[in-house]
């Protein structure tokens, strides 16, 4: 009888160490409760990509990409929630750091960090602009936020769809409401972006980029020549 009962421990024991090891190796995993959900997007018009640190520690740690080229962005990754981050960019070949703030991120929040410049003068100096994120789904509609970070367009962008439903002007650094469109998927049916001051610099996004239950961020960017450009990511 002992000697069953100690065989009963030994693999209680062993149970319990398999059950704490899995714990551990799922800490980077994005649904643990307790954490807080992080993306970097690259914004600004360079021939250098960039590093980021969190309390000097490097991200690439936990998204496992390498530095962030121009135009280019991580995945959500996993941090401690509740807890203050100084984030440092640093120039991946000099190592010089070009932009840092301190952040705390709230406990089951979704945030984007944006690394951007306010406009193409050799005296301005880059900076990080940080947002919390909707990613709750309504299965009805999808839901786009628009953010304009086209340092290099020099003029708000008017924003409008052929409905009419969504028609919005927005400046460097600012933001839109979440718009909710219902009639996705259909390739006759776009959001038409162009140029406060310039009629003949547009673009547009077709209804067919996006689905019902999905969250999504437009950034807007430029080219070096003021040609506008966009970038569409999920949030969810």
């Amino acid at each position: 009888m002992k000697r069953r009962n100690f065989l009963i421990s030994s693999k209680l024991i062993i149970l319990i160490f398999t059950v704490v090891l899995f714990s551990a190796c799922i800490k980077n995993d994005n649904s643990i409760v307790g954490d807080a959900k992080v993306r970097i997007f690259n914004t600004v018009i360079s021939d250098t990509s960039q590093n980021f640190y969190f309390n000097q520690a490097l991200f690439n740690s936990v998204t496992g990409v390498s530095a962030l080229a121009t135009s280019t962005n991580t995945s959500y990754f996993v941090v401690e929630g509740d807890k203050e981050y100084l984030i440092d960019s640093r120039n991946s070949v000099t190592g010089v750091t070009n932009s840092s703030l301190k952040q705390s991120f709230a406990l089951g929040k979704n945030y984007s960090v944006y690394y951007t410049i306010k406009n193409t003068l050799a005296t301005t100096k880059p900076e990080m602009i940080i947002y919390q994120d909707t990613v709750r789904q309504n299965n009805n509609v999808a839901q786009i936020m628009f953010i304009n970070l086209g340092h290099t367009l020099g003029s708000k962008v008017d924003i409008k769809d052929k409905s009419g439903k969504i028609v919005e002007s927005i400046g460097y650094g600012e933001k839109t409401t979440y718009k909710q469109i219902s009639d996705v998927g259909r390739s006759n049916t776009s959001i038409l972006l162009n140029l406060v001051d310039s009629a003949g610099v547009q673009d547009s996004i077709s209804y067919t980029n996006f689905a019902k239950g999905k969250v999504y961020t437009v950034i807007i960017e430029g080219a070096k020549n003021g040609k506008l450009k966009e970038r569409l990511v999920a949030n969810n």
